[in-house]
């Protein structure tokens, strides 16, 4: 697996970057605060100071190579509708991706369209083993945006997910780089 760290991507209608401490006004205004987004990732809400808290020092974050974390740009109106961020397993050379999108934003096909880049990018540039995703199986957009990019369903993980209200169950997805 090569170390890379978080290289801007771009698609058609789309840019990956890195994080700015200047994001933080945006990101609060966008996603950060969205029901689907504090239940998902089982966050409370934030304040614009904590989310500027948050992202001080983001620029020395980024010499770790190992950190891959973008903001989704929407290049039509240079506005920032999501996130992604890979957790990296050196060892097995696999990577796990979590992601949101803000909801004025949903079912235009970004999200799916930004996944993709980024599962070209771990499997050509990085050259990872396993690109893996998971979602809780209530959550039906995600599942959908994981089939869209052909990803494989692994299975169920049985109540693996502590959200606000208990536990979950979660689907687990991957794709394994056959040219490893």
């Amino acid at each position: 697996m090569k170390h890379l760290g978080t290289l801007k991507l771009e698609t058609e209608r789309l840019v990956l970057r890195r994080i700015e401490e200047n994001d933080a006004r945006e990101i609060y205004d966008g996603f950060i605060n969205q029901e689907d987004y504090l239940y998902f990732f089982n966050k409370e809400p934030r304040t614009l100071d904590e989310e500027i808290k948050s992202l001080e020092g983001i620029n020395e974050k980024y010499e770790d190579l190992d950190l891959y974390n973008w903001v989704i740009v929407l290049k039509e109106k240079n506005a920032i509708i999501g996130r992604a961020t890979l957790n990296v397993e050196l060892y097995n050379e696999c990577v796990e991706i979590n992601y949101c999108i803000d909801k004025r934003y949903e079912n235009n096909g970004y999200m799916t369209e930004a996944l993709r880049k980024i599962i070209d990018f771990c499997l050509n540039e990085l050259e990872v083993n396993r690109f893996q995703a998971g979602c809780v199986v209530e959550n039906v957009k995600s599942k959908h945006v994981l089939d869209n990019c052909n990803m494989h369903q692994e299975g169920i993980l049985k109540s693996y997910i502590k959200l606000p209200d208990g536990y979950h169950d979660m689907y687990m997805f991957s794709i394994i780089n056959d040219k490893k």
